[in-house]
């Protein structure tokens, strides 16, 4: 089991699955797992996969901005903090303790554009699409450096996966429909 979920299981997961609580318990005793924080045990053989570990322990987290361009392959370096939003006013002392930028989204904006990725370790996660993510970072309130915004715009200009038109619909929606425009005529 551990094999098919990037080397880590969680403890919902066991349960699910006919394993009981203690097996792991005996499994971490014995050095075969080791607990990485709380219901999460992963395989003492692989690395920590951060970001894996972080949205299985709090699955209604969405990795946004800096870290979602960084899955995006459109950051080009690592992030300094994860960030995730959250629906609504989620409050997460254990989040905050450990260094995550939480950001938190309107019920209506929320669902908007969530995909599937994969964390450098090879493993899917859950994180706003690239057009939602360039939208965000424009906005005034996200305060992103221009650096930031430039390479991203410049990488994203340069997929061959790019989805303009869905890129001006969310523009409009987060209205930076101006800001968007402005660079693409630059760079396309």
């Amino acid at each position: 089991m551990l094999s098919q979920n990037g080397g880590r299981i969680t403890s919902k997961e066991a349960d699910s699955a006919g394993i009981h609580r203690m097996y792991l318990k005996k499994l971490v005793d014995e050095g075969k797992i080791v607990q990485v924080s709380r219901g999460i045990y992963q395989d003492s053989a692989s690395f920590e996969d951060e970001l894996f570990n972080l949205q299985a322990q709090y699955p209604s987290g969405i990795f946004s901005y800096e870290t979602s361009l960084f899955l995006q392959g459109l950051l080009e370096r690592v992030p300094f903090i994860w960030t995730m939003t959250f629906k609504g006013s989620y409050h997460s002392p254990s989040l905050e303790s450990k260094g995550i930028c939480i950001k938190h989204s309107s019920e209506k904006l929320y669902p908007i554009d969530i995909t599937e990725t994969f964390t450098k370790a090879g493993n899917k996660v859950r994180a706003y699409s690239a057009e939602r993510t360039l939208c965000e970072i424009m906005t005034k309130k996200a305060n992103t450096d221009i650096q930031v915004i430039t390479y991203a715009i410049k990488a994203y200009a340069t997929k061959k996966e790019k989805k303009l038109p869905k890129l001006m619909e969310l523009s409009k929606l987060f209205h930076v429909e101006a800001r968007i425009r402005a660079y693409l005529e630059v760079l396309l």
